[in-house]
């Protein structure tokens, strides 16, 4: 493993790490706004599915800016609105199952479980069971997923503790340009601590994704720092992309909407290496 003071802005992937089996439950969270997890969520998902993995995002977050806007979905054509279920319904109505909430995506392979602003009633009303719902989902759900994908919010409440005790992983980016993202990381192992000591002690930090990346002495510090705390996690730059808003705006991931990005060519790489073991 590169030591962390001697980290030069490359992929750092630990003689300890090993891609685990599938399927897999990985959350993506920081505890900062902007830090780049529903990118680093729909880039990594793209990458996976183009490997051949059938792939499920649960859009986690109730901000209305979230993965259920830019990443278009398709409810049942026969479906009436009152029928439309969405991560909500999931927590609050005790016969909806993740199948019920978990629709087709133009991507094939690709499939969302979309969530709305009134997803805020669960942090407002903690139903019977936060904590453990999405836990409970998901070991019940057999429909041939193989990775899940939690994009979660930027608030340490019961939604993304239910993420945390849901999850195998997770994977925590980090924008590479900002001191402000590295203390919401700070804030996030706090309670990654507390879940794996209650309730999920499996859990692990698979991952350290520098978003926005650029080349910097500023960059090279929060790398280095990071690496050397959290020495079995792989670290993984991805270069900035100017046109993921234009990217966003046209409800297109950036893997289609700018394929040859090298931002896009860095997803492919931390998906090879983090669920296959291989760049």
């Amino acid at each position: 493993m590169t030591a962390y003071q001697d980290w030069k802005t490359s992929i750092v992937v630990p003689p300890t790490f090993q891609p685990g089996s599938l399927p897999r439950v990985v959350a993506i969270c920081n505890q900062k706004g902007g830090a780049g997890k529903t990118v680093t969520t729909l880039e990594l998902a793209l990458a996976l599915v183009a490997r051949g993995l059938r792939v499920r995002i649960i859009d986690a977050d109730p901000q209305h800016a979230s993965m259920s806007v830019w990443l278009r979905f398709f409810y049942p054509e026969d479906a009436p609105a009152e029928q439309r279920k969405n991560l909500m319904h999931l927590y609050f109505e005790d016969d909806v199952t993740l199948q019920d909430v978990t629709y087709p995506t133009p991507y094939e392979g690709l499939y969302l479980v979309p969530s709305f602003p009134d997803l805020v009633d669960v942090e407002d009303k903690q139903p019977t069971g936060t904590d453990t719902n999405l836990q409970f989902h998901l070991s019940k759900a057999d429909d041939g997923i193989d990775v899940t994908l939690i994009d979660c919010g930027p608030k340490l409440g019961p939604l993304t503790v239910s993420a945390l005790v849901a999850a195998h992983d997770l994977i925590i980016p980090v924008q590479a340009a900002s001191g402000l993202d590295v203390v919401g990381a700070a804030a996030l192992d706090q309670t990654v601590r507390t879940v794996k000591r209650r309730l999920n002690p499996d859990l692990k930090v698979a991952a350290i994704v520098l978003t926005d990346f650029t080349r910097s002495s500023l960059a090279r510090k929060i790398g280095g720092g990071l690496a050397r705390k959290y020495p079995d996690a792989v670290i993984l730059p991805a270069r900035t992309n100017v046109r993921i808003g234009d990217a966003q705006l046209a409800k297109e991931p950036l893997r289609l909407f700018e394929p040859g990005a090298t931002t896009v060519l860095d997803y492919d790489r931390a998906a090879g290496i983090l669920f296959q073991g291989r760049s």
